[in-house]
Order: structure tokens, then sequence, then C-alpha cells
């Protein structure tokens, strides 16, 4: 592994200089506790051909009886080359949630994550100050919340993601790691992508925070310090049809909206593939698909289809080739961890069938109705569906997951 040890020394030196140490791959950095940051996979010394393209979806804050039928069409559509279940990831907060149907989803074998309890809209004044007493709270709480209501383990609530992306820094990432996440995806990366720039860098796999990261850092304040184990899966950057970079389907602009519909679903296809493709016939980095549901919901407000079309044309371009898995951050990171090469990826751990049959169930769901005590005073009632009983006697909301 020569070629990827100078790589990720490369990488390192770009951002550390040479009075920091250095992240070498079986020297100072062994898998699966440590990987250094590197745009080569695994396999790139060999064949870059072995590597498993991965497309990883993901979807951003409540789940509910307006968005859970397309993620639920998803999962039953879509199948990997080893025939089993596509997987995704749903990044989840707290105001509206359904948890029965959490609990489904993650039944159907995809990955539940963190997104806060609150969500709040107040970027300036909350988030971008958020001191590490803050994130954690909003965190755990929204932890708590899932393993309570939704009937979620607590060993599978690994991730985090912070609202509107905005990183929080060294206080952010020591209380994730405090709290016991192994992994935050919040951080775009748009210097280490396949597209940007006259000479592009590549695009960065998913690495650990043992030694400190090159990912420039584009929004919110991004970690210096050390937190080893701690894995960070990189925002690729997306190049939208104006040549304007975004992280999330929502930010991407450009020829989707205000023309006919086949012009509009072709554009949004082109842009996705076109996308893909950097990856895909580059060194192969995870390429995600990040959104929120309300990006599909737009076609309504445009009384058009072509977002929805679009997207479902993409999933099944990827899903005809015979090397590319559509799966959820989770089960990449196990890759990253212990790499297979792609003809074998069927029979890794993280991808046999039987992964996706876990045990947890929602045998009698619950419905709560709240009409008073509620965080916003705009509200008249909420109504909370969730796997246990009795219903919390208040609202659950942060400080307060038990609903006292």
């Amino acid at each position: 592994m020569v070629k990827c040890a100078w790589l990720a020394l490369s990488l390192t030196l770009l951002s550390l200089g040479w009075g920091q140490e250095v992240c070498v791959p079986d020297e100072n950095c062994k898998r699966p506790d440590c990987v250094c940051a590197s745009t080569e996979s695994y396999f790139a010394s060999f064949d870059n051909s072995l590597t498993p393209q991965f497309v990883i979806l993901s979807f951003d804050d409540a789940v509910t009886v307006t968005n859970n039928p397309f993620y639920l069409d998803l999962l039953n559509t879509y199948k990997n080359p080893n025939d089993c279940r596509i997987s995704m990831t749903f990044f989840v907060s707290h105001l509206y949630n359904d948890y029965t149907m959490v609990n489904e989803l993650h039944r159907l074998g995809s990955e539940i994550a963190v997104h806060s309890v609150t969500h709040k809209a107040d970027v300036e004044h909350y988030w971008r100050p958020a001191n590490y007493t803050v994130w954690q709270n909003e965190a755990v709480d929204m932890r708590e919340m899932l393993v309570k209501y939704a009937y979620i383990p607590e060993a599978d609530l690994k991730g985090f993601r912070a609202p509107f992306l905005e990183v929080g820094g060294n206080d952010m990432y020591q209380a994730l790691y405090d709290s016991g996440f192994t992994y935050d995806c919040s951080w775009p990366a748009l210097q280490y992508t396949n597209w940007y720039g006259d000479e592009p860098k590549g695009a960065l796999f998913p690495y650990t925070l043992d030694y400190q990261s090159p990912q420039d850092c584009t929004v919110g304040r991004c970690p210096d310090a050390l937190f080893p184990g701690m894995w960070v899966a990189p925002m690729l950057d997306l190049k939208d049809n104006r040549g304007e970079a975004c992280a999330m389907l929502d930010a991407c602009q450009g020829n989707y909206t205000d023309c006919a519909d086949q012009i509009c679903e072709d554009n949004v296809f082109e842009f996705l593939r076109r996308n893909f493709e950097y990856n895909y016939k580059g060194n192969r980095a995870p390429f995600g698909v990040f959104t929120h549901h309300s990006w599909f919901l737009l076609d309504e407000i445009n009384e058009s289809d072509a977002h929805t079309k679009g997207y479902l044309r993409f999933l099944q371009y990827v899903n005809s080739l015979p090397d590319v898995y559509i799966a959820s951050m989770n089960r990449v990171l196990e890759w990253m961890k212990d790499p297979y090469p792609v003809m074998d990826l069927g029979s890794h751990p993280a991808f046999t069938c039987d992964s996706f049959d876990p045990i947890t169930t929602c045998p009698d769901p619950n419905t709560c109705n709240y009409k008073e005590g509620l965080p916003d005073p705009g509200l008249q009632e909420v109504v909370m569906n969730v796997c246990s009983r009795p219903c919390p006697p208040k609202f659950p909301w942060l400080g307060n997951v038990d609903g006292n």
C-alpha cells in the first residue's frame, strides 16, 4: 500500500505543514480503528475497478405520513447487486416525527441517525455560537428519544448531522465523541472533490480524526483537535447546472424548474448522473445524494414531478450497474474498516441479506396528542406516534425526554 501511504502523506502535509505528525497507513494508523484521510481507495494500488462504488442516499428531518411512503417505495423497489435490499440513512429531528415509522425504516435495514431535537431555524444566534453543552444536549436527547419512542437500539444510533450543516468545531466534535457517537456527516468538502479546480485533488474517502484533517472548511467551524477513532464522512460537494457547489440537493440550482416537464426531468437526471460519474469514472469515493423530502415537494408547487422523475431515473441508472451499491453511511463505514473487493462485497457482514433483518419491532403503536406545553406558541396541536406506552404526560422536548 505504498501508493496509498504516500497519497495520505501528501494530503496531510497540505494542511499541516512539516511540524506535525503525518498519518501513514499501516504504520501509525491501522484499520479498523484508524483510517488516514485519502483520495485513493484501499484497492487503488492494485486495480481501482476492485473498489465498489457506493451511492449514499440520506434524508434529513422528521419522518412523517407525507414522506414515509416515498421512503418505503425506494426500499421496496431497489436491490443491490447481491440481490439484497438497498439501505438509506435518515438524520432525524423530533418535532412531527413519527417514531413508529422510524422503527419500520430501521426494521427494513436502513440506518437511523441523529439530527437534533429542536432543529431551530436561528442559525446565527443558536447553532453558530453553540457550545459543548448545547451540542451534547441536542444530540443525546434526540438519541434517547429514538431509543425510548422508536425502540431503536442505542448501539445502532452512531451518526450525527448538524442542522443547516453548521459544523460546531471542537465543541461539537468533543460533545459527540464524549457521548459515544462514532461519525459525523455535516462537513462539506469542495476542494477535495473530483471536479473542483483546473487540476482536481480528488474526492476524499471517509477517514478518522486520529490526525488533523486536510479537509477545507466551507460552512461553520471545523475541528482542529484530534478525536481518535471518530469518523468524518465528507459531504462531497456537487456541481450544479450553474457550475456552483452544493452539498445538499436543496441548494443545487439551474434549469430544474420553470421549464417543460421533460426538460426539467432530463436536467435533474443529467445533473445527478454527471456528478456521480465524477466519482465512478474517477477514484470511486462514496457518492452522497443528501437532501430533504421537501425537495420533491417543490414539484407540487410547480405542478410538476420533474424532481421526482429525474431522481428515480438516476436511481434506475446506478442500480443497473453491477459494481454500484446503494448503501447507508454506517454500512459504508463498516466497509472502510474492512474493505472487500466489489466481487466479494455481497458476503461482507454489513451487506449480506441477513443484516437487513433487525429484531427491533413496534408491536403496539400508540398515538399521543398534545395541545398544551408545546415548544412553539404558534402550535395548536401535535400528534406523536410512538412504540411505547403510556403516552408521556407532556410533549417531550429538549431537556425533558420523558415528557414529565
